[in-house]
């Protein structure tokens, strides 16, 4: 949830307060402080900054999204369910960019990997059946809307998959 700048702040803060505490000899203090500037650096690695860049993105704020995914440098090291929602934004950012090949191998990762909830997969879906529209591929498109009406959708994705479907049907009858 910290930008990268803050836990390492932090972890200063921290090792700067373990060196106080040692001197005035209370090492339970020292213990405490260091582990903290331990779990700080743990958090560095394992979850980055996908957290605040998913939360940038559901408020539709690609451009601040972007700039916060940009700084995990390392995404192969992330848990499994942040590993899951850094490709899950990079697809979304990718679509929103019209860089629909891009966008499709980030997406099809993250719905391997499997994302914590049934909407965030149905988000995906459509994403995915969206792109496969903007290729020409009508049937894989069709396919994908297939598994997003196997879910419990929202209002929100429910509609938007109508509209996709919509424009299917009408690209259709134009062949």
């Amino acid at each position: 949830m910290f930008t990268p700048i803050v836990r390492i702040v932090l972890i200063v803060l921290c090792c700067g307060m373990a060196i106080l505490f040692y001197t005035k000899e209370d090492f339970v203090n020292t213990g405490m402080t260091l582990l903290a500037a331990g779990l700080f650096a743990y958090g560095y690695y394992k979850y980055g900054t996908v957290y605040a860049a998913f939360q940038q993105l559901k408020k539709n704020n690609i451009q601040k999204a972007e700039k916060l995914i940009a700084k995990v440098k390392n995404p192969h090291r992330l848990t499994k369910g942040h590993k899951s929602y850094y490709h899950f934004t990079m697809g979304i950012i990718a679509c929103e960019k019209k860089e629909w090949d891009l966008g499709y191998s980030e997406l099809t990762k993250a719905l391997e990997i499997g994302l914590r909830t049934k909407n965030d997969t149905s988000i995906v879906l459509l994403n995915l059946a969206e792109i496969e529209f903007e290729r020409k591929k009508i049937q894989k498109a069709e396919d994908f809307l297939k598994k997003l009406n196997e879910f419990q959708l929202k209002p929100l994705v429910k509609e938007e998959a109508e509209k996709l479907m919509e424009k299917i049907n009408v690209a259709q009858q134009n062949l």
